[in-house]
């Protein structure tokens, strides 16, 4: 008997459906996915161009010659030209954007907070030099938002504080004093005026005779101000190259850098923990947050916020308002005109030789305040800014951001901008006058201080610091140019430095009592307080 097999088919007279080989399934599976891609907006952002830039459109970067001296003008004026507000560049496979206006350094870096508020790794800085305490250096996240709450603690946020300008004001008649004593060494004075409030109220150190502090961060800042510019040094790129031999020449500048940048943030440190320890600490950050440290879950981690925190205000505050300062003396000793306008009035509202300006007297002295912003405008001190670094992929004006470029806002660009700043060059005080910040003309120049939640946070600090030293000044001082030995004129440079902090370059100035009652206001100081 033939036995046959149930049929299979199925009812209706329908055929079977057909199975998919193994080859057929990964081909209709690869099919899918890339549609899924092409259609997603990381693969649409990938389709998109990438800003212009020299090579900007190519893997390999081939032959881009970065600029090496003074950059921030390079990028402000042929390369804007040729590629405009955004400039991407792309060097030994690292991503580099250049913002060259206020539009798009606020439209990315404020406005887009969450994707552009890290920092790159700087290989040079923060691991062979290391700089790795700079909390202005960290990228995003908690262990910087520890750092930048303590910094909230200790410095005003916003322009109406008086916590400091007790110390502030002790400090600009110091300064006052020692251009009396010897004016000729107004460099130095002024550099020891900023030193001095940040060592005060950070560590309670009182600048002695020998300035050891002050000395101490002028060579430490010398170094980052010359590894600063991203790209300076190979190793920036090929971050392998740390491991390379010692005896190569960075490798030496590195580890002699080094020393410097571990005794700043160790030494007053280290002072502050042995006068707490013999009961005669003074009260100052260090000394009130140490104290504190019993409660802490991880004192171990909390004592090294706290260097940090100590070790990037000394780094910062000690430069800053001294690039302003000087800044101020070049501009007043080749512009008398500026400075007879600020001592009339200063005269008018306090009097000529009768006392010293405070801070109460700020708002009836506009012009003093026009003065100060114009010096930050002028010559910013940190012209290419701190770098940013892109978190995530981004698209603007129909331009590919890549995650991980390097962000370079050009301060100097920002602030010297003929359509914004009529006269960029000029050092015109007045331009900060109500009548003529109409129609977006000559705002205040907050770009100095840096964009979105990486603003620095002692930006009131060092404008309240710049106005009191600058209102003292001109209340007893008058600046004008030197004379040789014949008698000739000693017309001043106006030049700045072409390294990341920029500061003018030594010139000389006359720095001379307006006149007997003024001398006198300066020699009743009492310093012993």
């Amino acid at each position: 008997m033939t036995h046959f097999a149930p049929s299979k088919c199925p009812p209706h007279g329908r055929p079977p459906p057909m199975a998919l080989t193994s080859l057929e399934f990964l081909t209709l599976f690869s099919v899918i996915t890339c549609a899924v891609l092409y259609f997603s907006p990381q693969f649409l952002h990938a389709k998109l161009p990438l800003p212009p830039g020299p090579n900007s459109q190519r893997w390999i970067p081939g032959n881009v010659d970065l600029p090496k001296i003074r950059p921030w003008l390079t990028y402000a004026a042929e390369w804007r030209k040729l590629y405009g507000d955004l400039i991407y560049i792309r060097v030994l496979g690292s991503p580099i954007l250049v913002l060259n206006s206020a539009t798009v350094a606020s439209d990315l870096l404020e406005k887009r907070s969450s994707k552009y508020s890290s920092r790159p790794v700087r290989t040079m800085i923060v691991e062979l030099m290391g700089w790795d305490w700079l909390a202005s250096s960290f990228p995003y996240g908690p262990y910087w938002q520890k750092h930048r709450a303590m910094f909230q603690r200790y410095l005003p946020q916003n322009d109406s504080s008086t916590r400091w300008h007790p110390l502030q004001t002790q400090e600009a008649h110091a300064l006052l004093c020692s251009l009396f004593l010897n004016p000729t060494e107004f460099r130095h004075h002024i550099r020891t005026l900023s030193a001095s409030i940040v060592l005060k109220m950070t560590y309670g150190l009182k600048v002695g005779t020998g300035n050891e502090y002050v000395v101490l961060a002028d060579q430490a800042i010398a170094g980052l101000a010359e590894a600063g510019i991203f790209g300076t040094y190979l190793v920036d790129y090929m971050p392998f190259l740390k491991y390379a031999p010692s005896w190569l020449a960075f490798r030496r500048k590195a580890r002699a850098w080094r020393k410097l940048a571990r005794a700043m943030v160790n030494v007053p440190f280290a002072s502050v923990q042995q006068e707490m320890a013999q009961g005669v600490a003074s009260k100052c950050l260090v000394s009130q947050e140490l104290e504190g440290l019993s409660n802490s879950a991880d004192p171990t981690t909390a004592e090294s916020i706290i260097k940090n925190v100590a070790g990037t205000l000394y780094a910062a505050g000690a430069d800053t308002t001294s690039s302003a300062l000087a800044a101020f003396f070049l501009a007043i000793t080749i512009h008398p005109e500026i400075q007879q306008r600020g001592q009339a009035e200063i005269d008018r509202v306090i009097g000529h030789g009768q006392r010293l300006p405070l801070f109460t007297d700020r708002p009836q002295l506009a012009f003093i305040d026009y003065i100060c912003y114009e010096l930050l405008r002028w010559n910013p001190v940190a012209p290419l800014g701190l770098s940013h670094y892109v978190t995530e992929e981004d698209e603007y004006r129909g331009f590919r951001i890549p995650k991980g470029t390097t962000v370079l806002p050009n301060i100097w660009a920002i602030l010297h901008d003929p359509e914004t700043y009529p006269d960029p060059l000029a050092f015109n005080p007045n331009r900060f006058a109500p009548e003529n910040r109409t129609e977006g003309k000559n705002p205040l120049p907050d770009a100095a201080f840096g964009f979105g939640r990486r603003f620095c946070p002692g930006r009131f600090l060092a404008f309240d610091t710049i106005w009191i030293a600058v209102a003292s000044i001109l209340a007893v001082y008058d600046i004008s140019k030197s004379r040789d030995e014949n008698g000739a004129v000693k017309e001043p440079t106006v030049e700045f430095t072409p390294l990341m902090l920029s500061h003018p370059v030594p010139f000389v100035c006359t720095i001379t009592p307006r006149s007997a009652a003024a001398a006198q206001l300066v020699q009743d100081i009492d310093m012993s307080l």
